[in-house]
């Protein structure tokens, strides 16, 4: 059986003059970026759908080094030495981006390339080929492992967030903070909400709703519903959408406990040298059904 690797979903947030289009160009035509030694850049580019109708792309992060050694054996002799390799690559993480649903499905590899390094680097790859545009990777927060955590806090007396404008999606438990950021024409928005004796929010309620269903479906959806003027609540729901992230402090047990969104990322199981368009296939289901169970709408 082919070993298995964790592949982490993320949304790329679009600042600036980035577009999807140049998001895709960046990684069709990749930069190289260097970082005390090790260099950094996109390869082996692939596209899926029809010819201008693409909805996939493919590729790999790859963690290089410019002069490298091997080691190999010398027959004759019988016995091992060094051989210097050129561009010697340390790791590789396969990925697809799929502009419909601003998604990113990546490879998390442990100790050479984790996924906050992997997130950091695709950033500097699109904003070092793009001076004008700002590009931010937030995790895909899983629901019902975040709000099962919630559940626990037998108060809520802090909740930060930073938000940024969804494309090209919405919800509508927060798509009035959605509008409003628009047009107000904000790039981002933080929000800080405190209150020692307790916040007055319905984010147990709802992960109290999202643990008795088989998924946050129709009740929890309609639950939702009111958030539309609780902002903080909003707030968090967007983020654990991947438009941003937050974290919460509470009360449990008389011990204080700190969650983010961040911390309960979405995943899943794949071959570790995957196969391109499973992947791709692989990703796309996982989103659409992401977008259906949290009730997801394009404009």
């Amino acid at each position: 059986m082919a070993r298995q690797s964790r592949f982490y979903l993320a949304r790329v947030l679009k600042r600036g003059e980035l577009t999807k289009e140049k998001i895709i160009e960046a990684i069709r035509d990749p930069v190289t970026v260097e970082f005390r030694g090790t260099r950094y850049s996109f390869t082996d580019f692939r596209a899926f759908g029809g010819s201008g109708q693409e909805n996939g792309f493919y590729a790999r992060l790859a963690k290089y080094r410019q002069q490298g050694a091997v080691s190999v054996v010398r027959e004759d002799e019988h016995e091992s030495v060094e051989a210097e390799v050129r561009n010697l690559i340390d790791a590789s993480s396969a990925f697809v981006y799929l502009p419909d649903y601003s998604g990113l499905a990546y490879r998390h590899i442990w100790n050479s390339l984790p996924r906050e390094q992997f997130e950091r680097v695709f950033k500097e790859l699109i904003e070092f080929k793009y001076v004008l545009a700002g590009c931010d990777i937030d995790p895909v927060t899983d629901l019902r492992t975040f709000v099962m955590r919630l559940s626990r806090l037998d108060r809520i007396t802090e909740l930060q967030a930073t938000v940024s404008p969804p494309n090209p999606l919405f919800a509508p438990c927060w798509k009035s903070l959605s509008d409003y950021l628009r047009k107000r024409r904000l790039t981002e928005v933080q929000i800080k909400e405190q209150a020692e004796g307790g916040i007055e929010t319905r984010v147990k309620e709802i992960a109290e709703a999202v643990l008795q269903s088989d998924g946050p479906g129709g009740r929890v959806l309609e639950m939702m519903e009111p958030l539309l003027g609780g902002v903080g609540d909003a707030a968090l729901l967007m983020a654990a959408d991947g438009y941003g992230r937050a974290r919460v402090r509470g009360r449990e047990s008389d011990q204080e406990v700190v969650i983010r969104t961040s911390e309960n990322q979405k995943s899943f199981l794949l071959d570790a040298d995957p196969n391109p368009e499973v992947l791709y296939e692989r990703a796309l289901a996982v989103f659409r059904q992401i977008s259906e169970e949290r009730g997801l709408e394009h404009p």
